[in-house]
């Protein structure tokens, strides 16, 4: 079995590098160097990280972002090659490592190479894309309640994914397993997919939600109740996110649970 997180990581730091700084990335208002900075804090200082939301932080937050800001280029990317502290939990393991930076650093990956001139889809093969199925299902359900759609995902090779309410426009998404995540953590533009829309497939006396367990879809339907704004993304993904509304740079951060 492959460890693709780290292969991701040293991937993207290879990219970094050659790129520069300045690169752009499809992370909203964020170029390579923010980019790197927001994964170098992530790895080695997370209350730093945390600093976006909880004010107990945002000092530290504000001095580790000006330290990564004057690193040198080189340096900032040999942290990231490196890889998380000891204290970090995502260096206690492949399996906490997968968990936690598998998606983290493919999207990431992604970013910079699909804001690049004549950037092609890469071949990840067979494994990896079955890899990113369980991330395709449990974002269906947020994406579709989200934009409020019936959405059909067709991940080429495996089984139809549906999620949302049933009396909503239909919205089927088809391409490999990796483009239909991209797409659902909002690079719609330059993922790899075919989009179609038709009427709904339920009238509004036979509606029903699918996608998920009742319990899902409730806590799910809470959420986006909660976010009518769109501006958050579920736990720790939201650091994921291509752009943000508030007027501040680059994606989202969430603090980390606990």
């Amino acid at each position: 079995m492959t460890h693709l997180a780290r292969e991701e990581r040293l991937r993207l730091a290879s990219l970094l590098r050659t790129v520069g700084p300045d690169a752009p990335t499809l992370c909203e208002g964020w170029n390579a160097r923010d980019l790197a900075v927001h994964l170098v804090m992530r790895d080695r200082d997370l209350p730093a990280l945390a600093g976006e939301h909880i004010k107990l932080f945002s000092k530290r937050r504000e001095r580790v972002d000006q330290v990564l800001r004057d690193t040198p280029w080189p340096e900032l990317i040999g942290k990231i090659a490196a890889g998380p502290t000891a204290w970090n939990p995502s260096s206690w393991g492949i399996g906490v490592d997968s968990l936690m930076n598998t998606v983290e650093f493919l999207i990431h990956h992604e970013d910079v190479r699909r804001a690049q001139p004549g950037w092609r889809p890469r071949q990840l093969g067979t494994e990896v894309q079955k890899d990113m199925l369980p991330m395709v299902r449990s974002l269906a359900l947020v994406y579709a309640l989200r934009h409020g759609i019936h959405l059909v995902l067709q991940p080429r090779g495996f089984d139809e994914i549906r999620a949302g309410r049933t009396n909503r426009s239909t919205v089927t998404v088809s391409g490999l397993p990796v483009e239909l995540l991209l797409y659902l953590f909002g690079r719609e533009k330059h993922a790899d997919v075919t989009v179609r829309e038709s009427d709904p497939v339920a009238s509004d006396e036979e509606a029903e939600v699918v996608g998920g367990t009742t319990q899902e879809i409730a806590i799910v339907e809470e959420e986006v109740d909660e976010d009518s704004d769109g501006k958050q993304w579920p736990g720790f993904l939201s650091g994921l996110r291509p752009g943000r509304k508030d007027g501040r740079k680059g994606p989202v951060v969430t603090p980390p649970e606990g």
